[in-house]
């Protein structure tokens, strides 16, 4: 192989080194509590349901559908991460259905 392909290969090898451990050295520096922390909790949830809501805006009768069933899904089940899997797989099914 070209000396080019093996440096990019370990510069990008050392990028995603120095990527990963400065994630762990600055989430070590998260506060475990007060108002931050409790910030950082919500923010998975509100940003799944920014996303969810822009989707549905734009969204067809097929969103509008499937969005239903997943909201039946997580009232039954109470498990979110199954929901949100369902969905998936029924916005897919149905979008083959209709091509």
């Amino acid at each position: 192989m070209h000396i080019e392909i093996w440096m990019t290969i370990i510069g990008l090898g050392g990028a995603s080194f120095v990527i990963r451990l400065s994630g762990y050295l600055l989430a070590s520096q998260i506060p475990q509590d007060g108002m931050w922390a409790r910030a950082l909790q919500a923010l998975p949830g509100c940003l799944i349901a920014s996303l969810v809501s822009l989707m549905m805006l734009n969204g067809t009768m097929l969103e509008w559908i499937s969005a239903v069933m997943v909201l039946a899904i997580a009232a039954i089940t109470r498990k979110p991460t199954l929901a949100m899997f369902a969905g998936m797989v029924i916005i897919a099914a149905m979008r083959f259905a209709i091509a």
